[in-house]
């Protein structure tokens, strides 16, 4: 008979089915901790009619809804300020905050189209192909890949599938995506950037990430991408830039986009992209975009900061060094290493 755990810890429990959750815990246990988040995705159900009779509904947002403590941690080590704010706002009442060392600027920072946080608006056209129920939108397809094309030129560190992803709702569109990054790159365009879907790219970040939203059409249907949980993935996934496309006169309908897309305009991060979309890219246009440097003052005071921190790291990394030799004298006595390694 197998014994009970004493503590069970189950991680993205907002993303598993209650019968996968109840698992690890048939044999019992003394304390469970459910970690996830309930503004994500949840778990997949194909069914229609399980997800009407309640199985997509995780243990994690039952035990939520019955008043079980709730402990959430509101501080954010991913993303830059300029990315989380909308999310913080939009799906975390505002409470996030934001981890130390976050607001570094990057150097494609120097143009505001490269980031923090960008909204493009392309408006392309959606097609559906043939007997799928998938969507694909070929003029972002075409926009998307001059923007890497741009940031990959400029900034060669960008030009690895560690650092830049394109992610898509659709399936369909990923794979048209892959297979234009496969002509313009060849064989080696999953070495320089990494396409997925949204939902295949929960969990996990980038450097860089553009979101390609696909839908455009009069009647302003969105579909899917109208969940919110969907969205909340797609725009958390970066640490440095997040840069959004689609057709904000299709995704304005909905309150959440339409949200988004006020925001970027509110910052200055929306730009109106029209055909030929190459001549967003010309140096007239990019010089037009270059963000304007700090002040003297203020770079003077960046400067005094950098070289503090400078100067405290190499403090410290003498102190270990000298912890270092120092242990090398006790080597034959393990007793004496422990007595002379505390905190004195």
């Amino acid at each position: 008979m197998a014994r009970a755990f004493d503590v069970v810890i189950i991680d993205e429990a907002a993303q598993a089915v209650e019968p996968a959750t109840l698992i690890p815990l048939i044999h019992g246990c003394k304390q469970v901790f459910l970690v996830g988040d309930p503004v994500q995705l949840p778990a997949t159900v194909i069914s229609s009619t399980a997800q009407k009779l309640g199985y997509g509904t995780s243990l994690f947002k039952r035990f939520q809804a019955a008043g079980f403590p709730v402990q959430m941690l509101k501080i954010q080590y991913r993303m830059h300020p300029e990315i989380s704010i909308f999310p913080s706002k939009e799906f975390y009442e505002g409470v996030l905050e934001d981890g130390e060392g976050l607001s570094k600027k990057r150097p494609w920072h120097s143009y505001s189209c490269f980031g923090p946080f960008c909204f493009f608006d392309v408006d392309g056209t959606e097609s559906q192909p043939s007997g799928s129920g998938s969507w694909v939108n070929e003029d972002e397809v075409e926009f998307i890949t001059l923007l890497y094309h741009q940031m990959a030129m400029r900034y060669p560190e960008l030009k690895s599938s560690s650092q830049v992803a394109v992610i898509s709702p659709y399936r369909h569109q990923v794979k048209l995506l892959k297979d234009h990054f496969r002509s313009t790159f060849g064989d080696q365009s999953k070495e320089v950037i990494d396409v997925n879907t949204v939902d295949g790219f929960q969990g996990c970040e980038k450097e860089v990430v553009i979101f390609s939203c696909v839908r455009c059409n009069k009647e302003q249907k969105i579909g899917f991408v109208s969940d919110f949980r969907r969205m909340n993935v797609a725009i958390t996934r970066a640490r440095s830039a997040v840069l959004v496309v689609g057709s904000a006169s299709t995704l304005k309908e909905d309150k959440h986009w339409n949200n988004l897309v006020e925001s970027a305009k509110e910052r200055g991060r929306y730009f109106q992209v029209p055909k030929p979309f190459t001549a967003f890219f010309v140096d007239d246009k990019l010089k037009t975009m270059k963000v304007e440097r700090a002040p003297p003052e203020l770079r003077t005071v960046q400067a005094l900061e950098a070289i503090n921190e400078a100067v405290v790291g190499q403090e410290l990394m003498d102190v270990d060094d000298a912890g270092d030799q120092e242990d090398e004298g006790y080597d034959d006595d393990p007793v004496e290493a422990d007595d002379g390694g505390g905190d004195d």
